[in-house]
């Protein structure tokens, strides 16, 4: 059965409460509207990607208001997502790493502003370069370290193991001296994890369990290492089919780098989370930061747009802080998406690898906004001789690598067995919903098809043509 036809399963995992807190700072907050608006939201996204299953939970306050679970855990057997259901967490999970440095900086056991080879012993990193700066906690939850980056990625059938947070810890070496370039880096929060263990005795997965998620009432005992109850919850990992093709297994995967987002947990738990960062660090009557630190995690360093662990940005519509971050681990993707001052938040994961453009609607819904589901949308009707122009291959320097062919009157994408058609906004701009963005086809002065751009994850990125005539 094709993605476009699946029957995508919701469980009745509406919570409902009897009275909910409305906030000034939002509209009137519509429960029913929001449950309808959301399920209708994510049911077509699912289906124009070719998505196997998605879990989210929305936090209004200290509560969580709705959690629901769309589609299958497991295709093969039919397994039906459910709330109870669990993902990986992928990157969402810095800020909680990053959480726990603040809590130890709170206990006075360390200070942002200190080198972290104070804490690291025989782990040590090298950070010898010419420059009068060290590698500080503040560096390694913003970015700014300078430290090598990467990850070492093992599939869990290899047998083989990725080297210890001691290991790859003692290798790092600087690049650049910090604070010089913003570079993203789940080394660096690999080794937050480790500090997390030198300076709290506690080993990383038992520190988090018992002073961040148990607190604020999450379930998940074992997020680093599940327990068999647990893995017959996880969801099995798919790449999307696309809007035409079917959703396929890929290999499961581990990182040496698990306190960057190797973790596995329910959407709920994450919620709770996000919401006790919406609440100045209380969530379920449990406080687990000052709100002193959790205003400092929400600052963007060193100009950036990225503060400890979160993307820090400013609602152009209302002037609201909005923390967010994505995750991606091997055919599963996770978004945290939260307004501090409406205090409203999202978190939703799926098992496929691309993201779905829930968030926004949703913290506008719990805002109580004038949010209408937008219409389906309906492409235009191109010239299939320009149609044919554009057929190719395009390539981006990233890595992103994307096949046009057109079928009768449309152009279809391919990328594996991901299969997608694109809907035209105009003659040379086509909406394509893979990566949630519109791809315009650029000709070069001899008026011929060059390359096309396109942005992911609200970046643009230029993809050029290969082989071209």
């Amino acid at each position: 059965m094709t993605p476009s036809r699946l029957s995508f399963l919701r469980l009745p995992t509406a919570l409902l409460l009897a009275a909910l807190p409305l906030f000034s700072q939002a509209g009137e907050f519509d429960l029913r509207k929001t449950e309808k608006t959301m399920t209708q939201l994510i049911e077509r996204e699912m289906q124009a990607r070719g998505i196997a299953s998605v879990s989210v939970a929305l936090v209004r306050g200290d509560e969580i208001v709705w959690k629901a679970a769309f589609g299958y855990a497991n295709l093969k057997t039919r397994t039906p997502a459910t709330p109870d259901t669990i993902y990986s967490t992928g990157s969402t999970f810095k800020s909680a790493t990053a959480t726990a440095i603040l809590q130890l900086a709170e206990q006075g056991k360390l200070s942002l502003s200190d080198p972290i080879n104070q804490y690291l012993g025989d782990s040590r990193v090298q950070d010898q370069l010419q420059s009068e700066k060290r590698v500080t906690f503040e560096h390694i939850l913003s970015h700014w370290s300078g430290l090598r980056s990467g990850a070492s990625v093992q599939p869990i059938w290899s047998r083989q193991l990725p080297p210890t947070l001691e290991e790859f810890t003692a290798r790092l070496y600087t690049i650049r001296a910090p604070e010089e370039k913003w570079e993203y880096n789940n080394y660096a929060y690999g080794t937050a994890g480790l500090l997390v263990q030198k300076i709290s005795g506690q080993e990383y997965e038992e520190y988090v369990v018992e002073h961040i998620l148990k607190p604020l009432g999450a379930k998940t005992a074992h997020p680093v290492r599940p327990s068999p109850e647990m893995v017959e919850l996880i969801a099995m990992p798919y790449a999307a089919g696309g809007s035409r093709g079917t959703p396929t297994p890929v290999p499961q995967v581990h990182f040496d780098v698990y306190p960057a987002g190797d973790l596995y947990m329910t959407a709920e738990d994450m919620a709770r989370y996000l919401g006790a960062h919406l609440n100045g660090g209380v969530f379920n009557g449990q406080r687990i930061l000052s709100e002193e630190s959790v205003k400092s995690m929400h600052t963007n360093r060193f100009g950036s747009d990225y503060a400890l662990g979160f993307w820090v940005e400013t609602d152009a519509t209302n002037g609201h802080t909005i923390i967010q971050h994505g995750g991606s681990i091997a055919g599963q993707r996770s978004m945290l998406r939260g307004d501090v001052d409406a205090k409203v938040g999202i978190y939703y994961m799926t098992n496929s690898d691309v993201a779905i453009p829930i968030d926004k609607p949703a913290l506008a819904l719990l805002r109580g906004d004038d949010y209408q589901l937008p219409p389906k949308r309906v492409g235009k009707k191109v010239d299939t001789r320009l149609l044919d122009e554009y057929a190719g291959t395009y390539r981006s320097e990233e890595g992103i690598a994307v096949t046009f062919t057109r079928e009768g009157q449309e152009l279809i994408s391919r990328r594996g067995q991901s299969v997608s058609e694109l809907q035209a906004e105009s003659d040379d701009s086509f909406y394509y919903a893979p990566f949630d963005s519109v791809v315009r086809f650029v000709r070069d002065d001899q008026g011929a098809v060059d390359h096309i751009t396109l942005s992911v994850n609200e970046r643009a990125y230029k993809a050029i043509r290969q082989g071209k005539k």
